[in-house]
């Protein structure tokens, strides 16, 4: 078994296949000529899917507990980290994103890959992968609720399904998806919406974009609301505050204090903001970090008054917390303005250019 793990100082030499990858990411033939299979290369990274952190399954032994598959695709493996999601950090997720560049590089032929993940941030990963790689063959979480000790487990279904994704040309050029529960959702728009239940993950303002029935995917919609930023590392330093009644302006205060580049505020309504909080904003304003104003409502766009956007602020739009923060941390380390960032916030909102 081959195990990766490429964070902190030796992130460096896995970022260059990003740029290098993109025109073979998005030409690349589906199949290779006289292939009777597509190839698909699944890639680990832990989570309940494996048995749980730590778990005994690695990406080898989930391929192998997979019935029919010889009829699907031709499966290679690898595990980049063995991690429950709730261990993930931006350094791990941005060198799985290189990874995968590297992987579409050296591999010409590759239809897609399948990336197996634990469910607690599969929507930040999925989506910080959204943005950092090309819209080229198809890049497909899947996950479980159920681990694989449990007779109803749905991990094998789900993995099935994820590598049919992979497999189909027709998923290339959607972007990064999830695949669950026979749905398919685009990484944008998914989010996990109950701890335990199997159908966990939802699009609530989209809806899926497709399902897996009867062994054949079937496309409903095609993402549209997607941004690409190459960047050349992770900037983790950026924290997620949510206000509350009386609060949240100590936690702005000390994520500056602690060195925070970025700043994720959840508001109230449509970008309400208590005087104490915002005088906390200010001051993060004047110590040179960038923020991000979102609704803590869960959807719905925020609206800025003029003198926030002059002050500095970026509107969020209507993505989440978790997302902004993501498409924070990959703007500032691809070097983008504030200006930059928030016109990326207005493309993913599906707002006029």
């Amino acid at each position: 078994m081959r195990v990766l793990h490429r964070i902190g100082p030796g992130i460096g030499p896995c970022i260059r296949p990003f740029r290098a990858a993109a025109l073979a990411f998005l030409l690349a033939p589906a199949v290779a000529a006289g292939q009777s299979l597509p190839e698909v290369h699944l890639i680990g990274t832990g989570g309940t899917i494996s048995g749980g952190a730590g778990g005994p399954l690695n990406a080898a032994d989930l391929r192998a507990a997979l019935p029919g598959l010889e009829e699907v695709a031709t499966v290679t493996t690898e595990d980049y980290v063995r991690i429950g999601s709730s261990r993930m950090t931006p350094e791990v997720q941005f060198g799985l994103a290189a990874r995968v560049a590297e992987v579409f590089s050296e591999r010409p032929a590759l239809a897609g890959v399948v990336i197996t993940h634990g469910t607690d941030s599969l929507e930040e990963t999925a989506f910080l992968l959204d943005l950092l790689l090309p819209a080229g063959r198809p890049v497909v979480f899947a996950a479980a609720q159920r681990p694989p000790r449990f007779d109803d487990t749905d991990g094998p279904r789900n993995l099935l399904d994820a590598i049919r994704v992979a497999s189909s040309p027709r998923a290339r050029r959607l972007g990064v998806l999830v695949c669950l529960n026979s749905q398919i959702h685009a990484a944008r728009e998914v989010k996990k919406t109950h701890s335990i239940a199997l159908h966990a993950f939802d699009s609530p303002d989209t809806g899926p974009i497709g399902l897996v029935d009867d062994g054949e995917v079937w496309l409903f919609s095609t993402p549209r609301r997607r941004v690409h930023l190459p960047a050349a590392a992770a900037e983790a330093r950026v924290e997620l505050v949510r206000l509350t009644a009386g609060g949240g302006a100590a936690s702005i205060r000390g994520a500056i204090s602690e060195g925070a580049r970025g700043l994720v505020v959840e508001t109230f309504g449509r970008g309400n903001v208590p005087p104490p909080a915002m005088e906390a904003v200010e001051a993060a304003l004047a110590a040179g970090a960038v923020v991000v104003f979102t609704t803590r409502t869960g959807a719905g766009r925020v609206v800025l008054p003029d003198r926030l956007i002059r002050a500095g602020v970026v509107s969020g739009e209507d993505l989440d917390g978790l997302k902004a923060r993501m498409l924070l941390i990959a703007a500032l380390g691809a070097g983008r303005s504030p200006e930059e960032i928030a016109a990326a916030f207005r493309t993913l909102a599906g707002g006029p250019g």
